[in-house]
């Protein structure tokens, strides 16, 4: 029998019958489908062709030591997280924070959406009308962060017509954009700030702790100071040439709006709804219930009437708790409800609220007349975290007196003034400028 005839065959030819390959297919079949995500680009839409089409979000590795505010002795270690445009490269918003949430999630989004001149501190707001980078895209990337996935979270991109495309684990090339800038700003301004520690000694490796307790001994900023640093330095980097058209990276922003305009959320009911947290809550006689916040007003008790004990949608705007928008089943409009414990004339977030009532039951306790003026004892306790040295709170975590002191100073000072009503008044003088 004749011998088989031997057939070579070029590393080229086999290279390309192998480019036919589905890799990914193949990958599934030997290693699963977890571990092929992981390895092999499966996602789509990874390419955009304007400037506005695609938004990057995410949390640095890195992080500061930094003071909530002037009053406090020891410093916190806070994250810094960021939203880039994919095409020009411009950052379009950002947030710091010691613990990232939901929350925190709802504002850095709402930051990059909303024109910058809307929630930059007064001492910073000149800046606004060089970052004119706002607007909502059609895609956002974000990767599995539980603040970055949450159901609120997801409902609120949904809500502004968003595509969410949520990368795989182990594959930070799948949002590289964000990845690059970041380590920019960190390099070319967080890198020299007191404070600093790097990336690569941010967890809780015990070979590490020297390096991260020297960092906290040299800390020397509070969070107003290194907001103000990091301000100034996305300007520079929102300035500077683009690495592949050659021209500052706000221009190619700019030119873009010529091919795709801005969409913005209009109006203050839109605004309202779509940069809230959602709960779903029963509706009571007492209104409903957000964060063990009760919230009613005359037409959500009409509604009660006929909707008792139904589900319903709460809207929470996590910088402004003095009232929520109630949706309803089978009704068109949202119903406005109001913060049922005492009235406030400014806004105060979600964080500072908890707080401030956990910390008037601790120094209450026992005592229930203080509930008859609440009023007056929230804005004396207010007082005291804005002006007082730092205490903990019971019940709460450090980082949750920070996040509160945080949000504190950005408020403006209040004086509680308590009006105490003598047994000895005439009636004259009781009833003195009345008409009686």
């Amino acid at each position: 029998m004749a011998a088989k005839k031997a057939f070579l065959f070029s590393y080229e030819f086999v290279r390309q019958l192998h480019l036919g390959d589905d890799k990914f297919d193949e990958k599934v079949r030997l290693l699963g489908k977890l571990h092929a995500i992981q390895d092999e680009r499966q996602i789509g839409r990874l390419h955009t062709y304007y400037p506005g089409q695609r938004t990057e979000l995410d949390y640095t590795k890195y992080g500061v030591w930094l003071f909530p505010n002037e009053k406090w002795n020891e410093p916190l270690f806070y994250y810094t997280g960021t939203g880039i445009d994919h095409t020009s490269k411009v950052i379009k918003g950002f947030t710091i924070t010691v613990d990232p949430s939901a929350r925190d999630a709802v504002r850095l989004y709402r930051n990059c959406v909303l024109p910058k001149s809307l929630w930059l501190p007064q001492s910073l707001r000149h800046y606004a009308q060089h970052w004119d980078v706002f607007g909502t895209e059609v895609y956002v990337v974000v990767d599995n962060a539980t603040d970055l996935t949450a159901n609120a979270i997801i409902l609120m991109f949904m809500i502004n017509g968003v595509i969410v495309l949520r990368m795989p684990p182990r594959r930070g090339d799948l949002k590289g954009g964000v990845e690059r800038n970041q380590q920019t700003i960190e390099t070319r301004v967080v890198s020299r700030l007191q404070g600093y520690v790097s990336n690569k000694y941010t967890g809780l490796d015990p070979r590490h702790k020297k390096i991260r307790d020297r960092a906290k001994a040299k800390a020397n900023m509070t969070v107003a100071d290194y907001q103000a640093k990091l301000v100034e330095g996305i300007h520079e980097h929102n300035h500077d040439p683009h690495p592949d058209f050659k021209k500052p990276r706000i221009q190619v922003w700019r030119d873009g709006q010529e091919q795709a305009p801005l969409v913005l959320p209009t109006g203050r009911l839109q605004l309202r709804t779509t940069f809230a947290l959602t709960y779903e809550a029963t509706l009571t006689r007492e209104g409903v219930q957000a964060e063990t916040l009760m919230f009613n007003s005359p037409e959500l008790h009409a509604v009660y009437r006929v909707h008792t004990g139904k589900k319903v949608h709460v809207k929470l705007d996590p910088d402004d708790v003095r009232s929520v928008l109630v949706f309803v089943p089978q009704l068109d409009e949202p119903i406005e409800a109001f913060l049922t414990t005492f009235d406030l004339d400014f806004p105060i977030s979600l964080e500072l609220i908890r707080v401030l009532l956990k910390r008037l039951e601790a120094r209450h306790t026992g005592n229930e007349v203080w509930k008859e003026d609440i009023g007056f004892h929230f804005l004396d306790e207010l007082q005291r975290v804005q002006s007082g040295p730092m205490t903990p709170t019971p019940g709460k975590t450090t980082r949750s007196d920070a996040q509160a002191a945080t949000h504190a100073v950005a408020l403006p000072t209040v004086t509680p003034q308590q009006v105490h009503t003598s047994t000895n008044v005439s009636l004259s003088d009781l009833l003195k400028g009345s008409k009686i």
